[in-house]
């Protein structure tokens, strides 16, 4: 009877524990997102930009065009604009990387897809900045490193409103 009596006690217990909230799901994707997210700003934006390059030279190549790539100066000097740039540089290093890698990924996918030989440069650019996918990597950066970012300013982040704005 007491063997029982500790079965139910320890039934009671277990059944009485408070069952896992959203928020703490939510918590544990985020640290663990975070503490996967690469720590490298400067290689991961250098990557955006050769990845940006095979898509343009992918473009070049369909119009029957030559195309010469971001030479490793040029990647390393905007790289370093960029991450010292008013808009980045109070970002963790860990919230830049995720940002220049989601940029990179979605040339990487145009690229890939073919989407680069069938659109007009100004298109690939728009598309760049437009991007449905990158954007939602963005947004998850920033929710990952607790840099809250409201809808209107996502597409600062694009590189090439970068360019444009000179920074």
């Amino acid at each position: 009877m007491k063997g029982l009596s500790i079965l139910v006690a320890i039934f009671i217990f277990i059944n009485c524990t408070e069952d896992k909230k959203f928020e703490d799901s939510y918590k544990e994707t985020v640290l663990l997102q975070y503490l996967t997210t690469p720590n490298a700003p400067q290689e991961t934006c250098e990557s955006m930009i050769t990845n940006k390059d095979l898509c343009f030279q992918a473009y070049y190549t369909s119009i029957g065009g030559s195309f010469t790539a971001t030479s490793a100066t040029v990647k390393t000097q905007t790289c370093q604009g960029l991450i010292t740039s008013p808009l980045y540089k109070n970002l963790s290093s860990i919230a830049q990387t995720c940002s220049f890698n989601c940029q990179s990924t979605d040339w990487k996918t145009k690229t890939d897809a073919g989407t680069c030989g069938q659109l007009s440069f100004t298109a690939l650019i728009e598309a760049s900045i437009t991007s449905p996918t990158a954007t939602a990597c963005l947004r998850s950066c920033f929710a990952t490193t607790n840099n809250q970012i409201s809808n209107d300013q996502i597409p600062l982040y694009f590189l090439f409103n970068n360019i444009q704005d000179g920074d």
